[in-house]
């Protein structure tokens, strides 16, 4: 659960970055990886080929299920936004 929640740490940093229009410079590669993982997290282990009808609905499931997530556990995600805000 650690790995996780650093993981996520460091999305709601890229995105309090982003929100704010921080210049993100080089570091706008590691937040691409960043969100990439977090989707990695959520999405199924063998998926679909991309481009097909089910890679899209897996990915609108993955979504979902990280949104789902995130409001069964408002209360951390508020910590973590604020920690990465820098509150």
């Amino acid at each position: 659960m650690g790995d996780f929640l650093a993981l996520l740490l460091a999305y709601y940093t890229c995105d309090a970055a982003a929100q704010g229009q921080q210049p993100l410079s080089h570091d706008r590669f590691a937040c691409v990886e960043t969100y990439e993982a977090v989707k990695d997290w959520f999405a199924p282990l063998d998926p679909s080929p991309m481009g097909t009808p089910e890679y899209g609905a897996e990915r609108i499931a993955t979504y979902r299920a990280f949104t789902a997530w995130e409001a069964a556990n408002a209360e951390l995600v508020a910590q973590l936004r604020a920690e990465a805000r820098g509150e």
